[in-house]
């Protein structure tokens, strides 16, 4: 399970995020809410706090998600699909 998102800072350029398994298990552990329902009942606040929970994860803040992060967010976008990510090794060919 993948989630593609864009991050969109007030001030300062956009990037590109991808919550991984992990980052779900963090959004149960964190909303007790199961992943599952995310994409019949996605809020606002699922999408920021995924984003945000890559962003830490990734070195991108250190900032706290509420009202520190969320209020230097202009917007969070869901891509369709997810970014390019290098491959960790090279594929065997031959």
């Amino acid at each position: 399970m993948k989630l593609a998102l864009t991050v969109k800072p007030i001030d300062g350029e956009s990037y590109d995020v991808i919550a991984r398994f992990g980052d779900f298990v963090a959004f149960e552990r964190t909303w007790n809410r199961s992943v599952a329902k995310l994409e019949s009942e996605m809020r606002l606040t699922d999408i920021a706090w995924l984003a945000w929970q890559v962003s830490k994860r990734i070195g991108r803040t250190t900032a706290a998600f509420d009202p520190e992060w969320i209020q230097n967010v202009d917007e969070v976008v869901v891509r369709d699909e997810p970014a390019d990510i290098p491959l960790d090794s090279k594929a065997h060919t031959g």
